[in-house]
């Protein structure tokens, strides 16, 4: 039995990755498809054969280009036309192989921002630090019978959290060869490590630190969906969609990471001011490509 009312149940999407998660190379190559292809991408066999995929992998590319938030959806009549979005124009400019960690940190939040997908609910909603495999399906059956018009099966459930822990934590040690192909990039981000004495997961606050400018994005967006001018350093390290849960990060390296950015960003209106008992970080309402260009700019990475 449900415990919430119908009209409060989510749609969620389920196996549209095929099974496969982000490889290098593919977002790079499916950007560069849609810009040649005045159809955008189409995961056809055209497709296939032109990036040396599988029908089931052009599929999956399809999708994250989708997630991923580089590639905008328009619908055509019973179809579904990708373009590239905004953000994925200034990747596209600025960074078109995918080089640079902040490419994949801003492909991190529009995954675990997405509504009604595994990531979102992952990043969101299962708040344990510690877990193993089977704890993570079982939370995420226990979400979706709860939460979602339809719950899945469980070996769809299974199949969904198996891509998001492969795409996140190396399982199976194989950070150990570079070379390898089906490696996810981002593995690289430090978010979930796999415990092999164990074979217990664990979610970890990011070892080199974060962008800032992927800090004022999320100070932006949850500002704005907020109605808020400034958000406490309390909010962004425990609301929804805000960078405590998304990235792993505790209210101290939030403080620390506000100030910096303030510093670097005062001439574009940010400020990181003290009300009352609380620490507010105030950006304007810049949408993410704003800010990833903003890195570029500040790391010397010309259009």
């Amino acid at each position: 039995m449900k415990s919430a009312n119908a009209s409060s149940l989510q749609r969620f999407e389920y196996g549209r990755h095929e099974t496969f998660a982000i490889r290098h190379g593919w977002l790079s190559k499916g950007l560069a498809r849609i810009q040649q292809d005045g159809r955008g991408f189409q995961a056809d066999l055209e497709t296939a054969d032109a990036l040396g995929l599988g029908s089931k992998m052009v599929k999956s590319l399809s999708y994250w280009l989708e997630a991923s938030g580089v590639a905008s959806v328009t619908p055509q009549g019973r179809s579904r036309q990708l373009s590239v979005s905004p953000t994925g124009a200034v990747i596209a400019e600025r960074d078109p192989y995918f080089e640079f960690p902040a490419s994949w940190w801003f492909v991190h939040m529009a995954l675990a921002t997405r509504a009604g997908s595994v990531f979102g609910w992952f990043f969101n909603d299962f708040q344990q630090r510690n877990f193993d495999r089977t704890e993570c399906v079982d939370a995420y059956q226990r979400h979706l019978r709860e939460r979602a018009t339809k719950p899945p099966s469980t070996e769809m459930a299974h199949r969904d959290v198996s891509c998001v822990l492969a795409s996140y934590a190396d399982e199976y040690g194989k950070l150990q060869d570079p070379e390898d192909g089906t490696l996810c990039p981002l593995l690289n981000l430090g978010l979930v490590v796999h415990h092999h004495d164990t074979r217990r997961f664990e979610k970890l606050s990011p070892q080199d630190g974060i962008p800032i400018e992927l800090l004022l994005a999320f100070a932006s967006k949850l500002g704005q969906a907020a109605g808020l001018e400034a958000v406490s350093v309390n909010e962004l390290a425990t609301w929804r969609h805000g960078p405590g849960r998304i990235l792993n990060m505790h209210a101290e390296t939030l403080d620390a990471a506000s100030t910096e950015a303030a510093r670097a960003y005062t001439r574009n209106g940010v400020a990181f001011e003290r009300l009352g008992a609380e620490r507010r970080l105030r950006a304007a309402h810049k949408p993410p490509e704003y800010w990833l260009a903003r890195h570029y700019d500040r790391i010397g990475v010309s259009p």
